[in-house]
């Protein structure tokens, strides 16, 4: 028997450490006793020790779970033991299907496989990593020279006193030390009083110190930027700061580190809103969202599509937009991440994002999976759908229907073994669209034919799991295509599913946002650290110099967009 046993801290304000289940296996002989135990505590009206309340109480929130699980109608099988910690979630053809899984019949299948793929098995080697970017270099340790005290060269040898020293290789260590993120430092300046005019002259604090904020200012542009980084970035909530300072015996509040984020981020406006402008004019955008909650956020009127309803859903919307650096330089991307939190889906948002694009550009390749709430309504653009979740629906039934996910999933395999050769092989976007559509068009339009065929028949009942997987990739199948006939359109939406992990580890530590500010801020925030971390930039220094510079980041926001502000003046 497994038993769902999550683990969560007591109180809400300490904010959930880890909510990573944990399940327990017992065996059947320790179920047994379990059993015994709680019948002979009823019997004589005993009470159970902790650990098997625990486990009582883990036992029924699992069979809960199931129940409200076993309610959907598109539960399969291998879904519910996924959901109950029996299988490991992978999604791969090979941990689907082992090899000596279905020995018999499989050498069929086989040779049927490989001739499906044909040309594709170009570019199947291993070490390609997917997007693999540069990363900034890692800091140089300090170098400290300590000289010989007593003893120099040419003098007589302490030890045998018959030879004499020389220079030799010098003896190394490379020690790393901890602290405190946050050190303070007082600072005491002379001051002289005119006993006349009784006018006060005070020393000038050093350059150093001026550069990390103004004469008045407490928390230093470096202590705002960590706070920041912490914060938006790690995915400290402000509580678990504040008791981590605590512990390290520098104590800071809470809502002070909330205040200087808040200053954090209206340094940081100018340079978002340049980004939000820049990313509208990209040619390719990624776009989804998640679940996310306001508690002070009201319902409120929203006009979509010709109909007015009262709207209370807060979503976290995330758009990954790639950008040319210039004219004639397709290989060298700039990415742009962005993030909004509030009440609304990312098709909406998205649609605000692209009303300050140039009207003299081509339509927009974007890139989301198939809802209807991520989609763009009155905006010509090319609509390209993930194919990881077309995908998904024919390997979530690969106990249920062994045979038919297997002949689907083994049609999809070879779209993405085309892209890791077309990324080798560093084809341009003509390119890349020609090898795809001569050699991944033809099984995808095989799947299409297959499904069409099986429903058509009746061989795969419309309205069970695999007649809907069938049903969504018959229905979505010219954007689930879109990258054999449209140069530079993804076959997925990994990207940005990957860049909402910021939102979704945010939002395991922290719960909710309070107000519609503080969501505000953590969006200003998030997305010029991700922004920073997807163009190799050193996210603190970038931090730093923009407070530092706040008057000329005002003044022209596009000279301090993070991969050119430092040939800012």
């Amino acid at each position: 028997m497994i038993i769902d046993t999550p683990e969560r801290t007591p109180r809400a304000d300490t904010l959930i450490e880890d909510e990573t289940p944990r399940f327990v296996d017992l065996s059947e002989e320790e179920l047994d006793a379990l059993l015994e135990r709680i019948e002979e505590a009823r019997t004589h009206a005993l009470a159970l020790s902790g650990e098997d309340y625990a486990l009582i109480l883990s036992a029924v929130g699992t069979l809960a779970s199931m129940q409200e699980q076993l309610g959907q109608d598109d539960l399969s099988l291998r879904k519910l033991k996924k959901l109950l910690g029996m299988l490991r979630s992978s999604e791969k053809l090979r941990d689907l299907f082992p090899p000596d899984a279905d020995a018999e019949g499989r050498g069929a299948s086989k040779s049927g496989a490989a001739a499906r793929r044909g040309s594709s098995g170009k570019g199947k080697g291993k070490g390609a990593p997917r997007n693999k970017r540069d990363r900034p270099p890692a800091a140089k340790p300090s170098v400290h020279h300590h000289p010989m005290n007593g003893l120099c060269k040419g003098d007589h040898c302490p030890g045998c006193h018959a030879g004499k020293v020389y220079k030799y290789t010098p003896a190394q260590l490379l020690r790393i030390t901890g602290h405190s993120p946050y050190s303070a430092a007082r600072h005491v300046s002379e001051r002289l009083r005119c006993n006349g005019c009784q006018q006060i002259f005070t020393a000038e604090l050093p350059a150093e110190v001026l550069a990390d904020g103004h004469a008045d200012q407490q928390y230093g542009y470096s202590a705002r930027s960590l706070m920041g980084i912490r914060k938006f970035f790690a995915g400290d909530p402000y509580f678990r700061q504040q008791t981590v300072q605590d512990l390290l015996g520098g104590p800071i509040a809470a809502s002070t580190i909330f205040d200087q984020c808040e200053k954090l981020a209206d340094a940081l406006n100018p340079v978002f809103r340049a980004i939000k402008f820049a990313g509208a004019q990209s040619p390719l955008l990624h776009v989804d969202d998640t679940t996310n909650r306001i508690l002070e956020q009201l319902p409120i009127e929203k006009t979509r599509g010709g109909q007015t309803r009262l709207r209370s859903g807060v979503y976290t919307s995330a758009c990954l937009a790639l950008l040319p650096d210039g004219p004639g330089t397709a290989q060298l991307l700039r990415r742009i991440v962005l993030f909004q939190t509030n009440v609304g889906h990312a098709g909406e948002w998205l649609e605000e994002i692209l009303d300050v694009r140039e009207a003299t550009l081509a339509p927009p390749i974007l890139m989301s999976d198939a809802l209807s709430s991520n989609q763009v309504h009155d905006i010509d653009s090319i609509d390209a759908l993930c194919n990881a979740h077309g995908r998904r629906g024919f390997a979530d039934l690969a106990e249920q229907c062994p045979e038919k996910a297997r002949f689907a999933l083994e049609c999809y395999q070879p779209i993405w073994v085309n892209d890791t050769h077309c990324r080798q092989a560093r084809y341009s976007d003509e390119q890349r669209r020609d090898y795809h559509r001569e050699h991944s068009l033809p099984h995808l339009q095989t799947l299409q034919a297959w499904c069409q065929r099986e429903l058509d028949t009746g061989d795969t009942e419309p309205n069970s799991n695999l007649g809907k997987a069938m049903a969504y990739f018959i229905r979505h199948f010219d954007g689930l295509s879109a990258f054999c006939h449209h140069p530079g359109a993804p076959i997925d939406n990994n990207e940005t599913e990957r860049v909402l992990k910021l939102i979704v580890r945010a939002r395991k530590n922290s719960l909710f946002f309070k107000t519609a500010v503080g969501a505000e801020i953590a969006d200003v925030i998030t997305s010029m650290l991700a922004t920073c971390h997807e163009n190799s930039v050193n996210g603190f220094d970038y931090l730093n110099a923009v407070q530092r510079n706040r008057d000329a980041v005002r003044a022209s926001p596009k000279e301090w967009l993070p991969w050119n502000y430092p040939a800012a003046p």
